[in-house]
């Protein structure tokens, strides 16, 4: 009997031994878990294994990046507020975006009216006095996403949008591009990469193995608070000699040319694989190029996952990829795993480089809206991903909303990378980061211009707002430009 037993044991574990594994399959989600009340977040995950969140909070005083960190992705930190802008009425959201390089140092952009660059130790970085004085990176006018990357030679390489009027195109933020040869110390002249006369949001770059630069990015009319009118496109551009030289921007296809949310990634192959939204149709489309974006694959459809912009049209949302030590590219976005489905998930799919796994629900939700779902990959194969919620309530009044920050982890079936302890790094001591805003606001309007003025933008995520927006006399906005005002909310 107990030959048979050790037999059939036997039997079952070669059984398993000799299934192959899906690159990139995952092994599971966690039971989501709240962090705490904010909104956009952003994460990143060390060679220890350590995991790293921010995210944009705040009130009518100030506006906060807050940070935490983990070990295991259970049990957290206290939460920190690393940087603070002070307000004099209402609110922007600081939309914080982390880098974690080789040698364990954590980089930062955020925003306040001005987009600011700053760093700390990963392994210190909860002190809020480790960070570094913040940098001011946008230059003339309001500033609102960004975003990093480090090429092989340590170089930092910014994206970042920029308000750039102009009289036929008062509100158009640009997407600029900045590169720093010395830890951040110091960065290049301000490039603008995009095209005229179109507005940017939602850039993402990415690095590859010959350090090209790659970056794409949403385009359309406006760009204010980080929303484009509609209709939107997405487009690519890329630089092959560090920065100094850029491709003039593509759009990527669509059958009707409309798209939003794109998303860009690097497998282990070195191809490039651009992810967005399609329009009106709600479908999640995919490119690959195999010679560092020089031509791309055609355009076809990530299959058994839908968008979700016919459920709740998120003008603000984004989709994120990151890769494991396998190669495989993990995406995340909000959607839905039928065409007729009503309610929203934060889903998870993967590319192995020649195909896409079987979709996966992180979480679904009735009436709350997830958004804004970032990834990043840990010791090669943990998988760590955050986005927020806004309840059903306060949907659209992002000033009253009770949003919140969530977190999952998963784990790939890519090999695991050994933990590394970083070197000890001193940070500079400095006073608590408290950074002085340098935009001026607008003046005092009487109650019935400011129903149809810039000022009047007040939220995130208010359409109906954008659309007053556009409305706006072209007189007004011509001498708002003419005596150098700075677009920002009350």
């Amino acid at each position: 009997m107990k030959s048979y037993i050790w037999r059939s044991v036997l039997m079952l574990i070669a059984s398993m031994l000799l299934v192959p594994a899906v690159a990139g399959q995952t092994q599971g989600w966690s039971q989501p878990a709240p962090i705490a009340q904010g909104w956009f977040p952003d994460v990143a995950s060390d060679a220890t294994g350590q995991v790293h969140v921010v995210w944009a909070s705040g009130d009518t005083t100030y506006d906060q990046v807050m940070y935490v960190t983990s070990k295991d992705g259970q049990e957290w930190s206290d939460i920190t507020d690393v940087a603070a802008v002070p307000q004099a009425s209402g609110s922007e959201a600081t939309r914080p975006a982390l880098l974690l390089d080789r040698q364990g140092i954590l980089h930062m952009t955020f925003r306040g009216t001005t987009v600011y660059y700053s760093q700390a130790p990963a392994d210190s970085a909860r002190v809020a006095a480790n960070w570094r004085v913040p940098e001011p990176i946008s230059v003339a006018q309001v500033g609102y996403f960004s975003r990093l990357a480090m090429d092989s030679q340590g170089r930092l390489h910014m994206v970042f949008t920029e308000n750039v009027p102009t009289a036929d195109c008062p509100v158009c933020y640009h997407l600029f591009y900045r590169r720093s040869e010395d830890n951040g110390q110091s960065w290049s002249a301000p490039l603008d990469i995009s095209s005229a006369p179109n507005g940017s949001a939602k850039p993402q770059i990415v690095i590859d193995a010959q350090d090209g630069i790659h970056v794409v990015w949403e385009a359309g009319k406006g760009g204010a608070y980080g929303q484009l009118t509609d209709p939107t496109q997405v487009m690519y551009a890329a630089s092959y000699d560090g920065g100094k030289t850029w491709t003039p921007p593509v759009q990527f296809g669509a059958p009707t040319g409309k798209g939003k949310n794109i998303s860009l990634g690097l497998d282990g192959k070195g191809a490039l694989l651009a992810v967005w939204l399609g329009l009106p149709e709600d479908v999640i489309y995919y490119q690959v190029s195999r010679n560092q974006g020089r031509s791309w694959s055609p355009m076809q459809a990530v299959p058994s996952v839908w968008g979700g912009w016919s459920v709740y049209p998120a003008r603000l949302d984004d989709y994120a990829l990151a890769t494991d030590s396998a190669g495989a590219v993990h995406l995340v976005l909000v959607g839905r795993t039928a065409q007729d489905q009503t309610s929203l998930g934060v889903l998870h799919v993967t590319w192995d480089g020649s195909t896409w796994s079987k979709l996966e629900t992180i979480t679904t939700l009735v009436g709350d809206v997830p958004e804004w779902p970032r990834i990043a990959v840990g010791r090669g194969n943990q998988l760590h991903v955050v986005w927020f919620v806004r309840d059903q309530a306060t949907i659209f009044e992002s000033d009253k909303g009770n949003y919140k920050v969530w977190y999952a982890h998963g784990s790939s079936s890519a090999p695991a990378a050994v933990p590394v302890a970083w070197p000890t790094v001193t940070p500079t001591p400095t006073a608590r980061q408290v950074v002085v805003p340098t935009a001026t606001p607008l003046p005092k309007l009487s109650s019935a211009q400011s129903r149809v003025s810039v000022d009047s933008l007040t939220s995130e995520n208010d359409d109906t707002l954008l659309l007053a927006k556009s409305a706006i006399p072209a007189v007004l906005l011509i001498a708002a430009i003419a005596i150098g005002l700075r677009f920002r909310r009350r």
